[in-house]
């Protein structure tokens, strides 16, 4: 008897395996097919296939609902009519149901708060209540700027109410925590970025990963977007010196934790507090506790409003080197140039040519460059000739940003013409002791040597 009950469970047990196993062959693939159609655009038959997968495979992969979304977008934007359109909106609410119902916690909560808002199918106290919500229960998955964005305006426009429910205090509590989201998912994206850019210097990537470097540099840049306006539209209610008396005392308290401090940094650096005392301890104790290239730059910036330059460029060149990205390498080298270029021009073209050549495709260096040649005055020593004779250089060195960028072409031309104007003529050139060919050497923080054209 007991022999034929482990007998039985064991069939039972490989009736159940062999049918687990069969089904996610199905799934996997229908899927295929389903995920091929939405590639393509067909997004007819791959609405064809969704029900099946909805109903067999719904949790089979995250990309059914994805996908599924996509198709739907689609729908909407293209509807004939207000009721094909409507019909469509409704399909897209449910799915965002079944979506979090199959992979509880992926923000298509959020998704359809926004929808709902945007199709005026709630009111701003519902859209809020869930956006609040998921906030709350998901914060880490909370990086949609879109959503962002709403979910300040809505407790602005709450807080603006005449009713006046809400405190400063509590507005300033809720503006900090909602502004320190903001930085926490521009970070996150910049991070997988940076990974996928390290990737790509050995492998290459997928068609995915590509797109993902592509998503993520549109949510930076949106982000950076939604942190300005939100700070804009808050700081009518609040002043630095209001945000240092509420983090300053509560600092001692917060001194060990780096989130809270990374908060505190993200706000009072977003609402541009570069000269206040608590931003720089916090910023300071931040970067201590862990160094980022952008805790790094960061502190060059206070540093510089604090009109510490030789402490800004040690931190400028520390982040520098903490940078992956060659275009963000390229800008911090560009920017230490342009922070020396009226006070110390050896060092500020040493920069521009880092600038330059870290990014062949960066034409602002060069700019910069052929600027500081046709501005030399007196500190040279150079006479009437040398001065003329040095646009040659500069003539050279705008036609170097054409090339790195061609958007600069029409800047290029115009100083060109500018720099055309002034050269020397071939009887200046005679009585300065020059001929063609004759090569004009420079000292000084220029340090090239023109060979001179035929005049």
């Amino acid at each position: 008897m007991k022999k034929e009950l482990v007998f039985l469970i064991t069939m039972l047990s490989n009736i159940f395996v062999f049918t687990a196993v069969a089904q996610t062959d199905k799934c996997e693939k229908q899927f295929k097919v389903y995920e091929e159609k939405v590639k393509a655009r067909d997004y007819v038959d791959a609405e064809s296939l969704l029900g099946v997968l909805k109903k067999d495979c719904s949790k089979y992969d995250a990309k059914i609902y994805a996908y599924a979304e996509e198709i739907y977008k689609n729908k909407i934007e293209f509807s004939r009519t207000p009721e094909d359109k409507q019909i469509a909106i409704d399909l897209l609410l449910e799915l965002y149901a079944d979506y979090e119902k199959s992979f509880p916690g992926n923000g298509s909560v959020v998704r359809k708060a926004l929808l709902l808002k945007e199709q005026n199918m709630a009111d701003d106290a519902e859209v809020y209540k869930i956006l609040n919500s998921f906030f709350i229960t998901h914060k880490k998955k909370f990086t949609d700027y879109d959503a962002l964005q709403t979910y300040f305006m809505l407790y602005l426009k709450q807080f603006e109410a005449e009713n006046k429910t809400i405190s400063q205090k509590e507005f300033v509590e809720k503006y900090a925590i909602i502004a320190a989201q903001v930085a926490y998912a521009q970070n996150k994206f910049a991070t997988e970025k940076a990974t996928l850019l390290e990737k790509q210097e050995t492998q290459i990537l997928t068609d995915e990963e590509k797109a993902l470097i592509t998503d993520a540099n549109r949510a930076i840049d949106a982000l950076d977007a939604v942190g300005d306006n939100i700070s804009l539209m808050a700081s009518k209610y609040f002043s630095c010196e209001v945000l240092a008396e509420y983090y300053g005392k509560s600092y001692n308290d917060h001194k060990e934790d780096l989130e809270w401090l990374g908060a505190v940094v993200d706000v009072m650096y977003n609402n541009k507090c570069y000269n206040n005392d608590v931003l720089y301890k916090v910023a300071l104790a931040a970067h201590e506790m862990r160094p980022t290239a952008l805790s790094t730059y960061r502190l060059g910036k206070i540093e510089l409003r604090r009109n510490n330059i030789k402490d800004a460029v040690y931190y400028f060149d520390k982040a520098a080197a903490m940078y992956t990205d060659k275009k963000e390498k390229a800008d911090l080298f560009y920017e230490i140039a342009s922070i020396y270029r009226n006070i110390d021009k050896a060092t500020a073209k040493s920069y521009a040519i880092k600038a330059a050549e870290t990014n062949p495709e960066f034409g602002k260096p060069y700019l910069m460059l052929a600027e500081m040649y046709s501005s030399v005055t007196g500190e040279c020593e150079l006479n009437d000739f040398q001065r003329k004779a040095l646009l040659f250089l500069c003539i050279e060195t705008v036609k170097k940003a054409e090339i790195a960028e061609p958007k600069y072409k029409p800047t290029v031309t115009a100083l060109m013409e500018r720099y055309n104007k002034s050269l020397p003529s071939k009887s200046e050139a005679k009585a300065a002791g020059y001929r063609k060919g004759d090569e004009v050497v420079y000292g000084c923080w220029i340090n090239e040597t023109v060979k001179l054209p035929k005049l």
